[in-house]
Parts: C-alpha cells; sequence; structure tokens
C-alpha cells in the first residue's frame, strides 16, 4: 500500500507535479494545451504558509512545456476555488463511470452552499489524461 501524503502539503505538490510532468513527456502531453489553478481555503494552520487561510497552486501547458507553481493565477482555463475540508473528500474519491452521478451531485451541492467554485477563461475541459493523475493521486491521499 502506498504512503499516504496530506491534500495541498509539498510532498503531495510534488507528486502531482511529477505526474504531470510525466504527461507533458509523453505524445499527448507535447500536444496539449491547457492550464489551471486549484485555491484551497481555509486550509490547516501547518498547510499555510501566507498566513491568509489560502493554499493555490496552477499549471500551464503549451509547447510541450509545463510551468508549475504555488500561488493563484486567474488567467488560466480552469480555476476551482474551495474549501479545503470540502475537497479532501473528492481529492481521496477515485473518479468512474459508478460513481459520476454521485460526484456531480455532491458537487453541486458544494457549489450550492458556497464551498467549491469554478471559474475560468474558456469551458475547456483538461486532457483526458488528467482524470487518471487525479485517480493515482486519490491512492496516496491522506
Amino acid at each position: 500500500m502506498a504512503e499516504k501524503i496530506e491534500l495541498g502539503s509539498p510532498e503531495w505538490l510534488a507528486a502531482l507535479k511529477a505526474h504531470i510532468e510525466r504527461f507533458v513527456a509523453t505524445p499527448a502531453g507535447q500536444a496539449a494545451t491547457f492550464s489551471i489553478c486549484e485555491v484551497f481555503t481555509d486550509v490547516p494552520k501547518h498547510l499555510d504558509k501566507n498566513g491568509d487561510g489560502v493554499l493555490a497552486w496552477y499549471c500551464r501547458i503549451a509547447d510541450g512545456k509545463l510551468v508549475f507553481a504555488e500561488g493563484e493565477v486567474s488567467d488560466v482555463d480552469m480555476k476551482t476555488l474551495t474549501d479545503y475540508d470540502f475537497i479532501v473528500p473528492f481529492a481521496r474519491m477515485k473518479l468512474g463511470p459508478e460513481n459520476a452521478a454521485e460526484f456531480t451531485e455532491q458537487m453541486n451541492a458544494g457549489v450550492a452552499a458556497g464551498k467549491l467554485k469554478r471559474a475560468g477563461q474558456s469551458d475547456k475541459a483538461p486532457p483526458p489524461e488528467f482524470h487518471a493523475m487525479h485517480n493515482d493521486l486519490a491512492e496516496i491521499t491522506a
């Protein structure tokens, strides 16, 4: 069994970056153009580097290159702003056809409750490979 890593920790961000780097090295990744930003609010104090309760990361994939960094940006294809405690169960959930309806229902409930907001500059979906990355990370997310 893989060692569990806390969502948003430096080790978790390093694992996420490594997954995206492997994707960018593939033919599909070389051809991909996509950007994403995730912002977690009300994070645990030990993850709160800036003292504002926020932890954020973003990546940009274009021309076979990856930019991955901590911080919040708005000029991305997809941006998610979410309460940390709300999103942890989703980060641990493997996604597939068998739970797609439940996942969507719970996400919509989070939007209605003000725990989740989606933004971005386009309706562009992430590359399909990002779903596999999510599931790989779900196995190790504590």
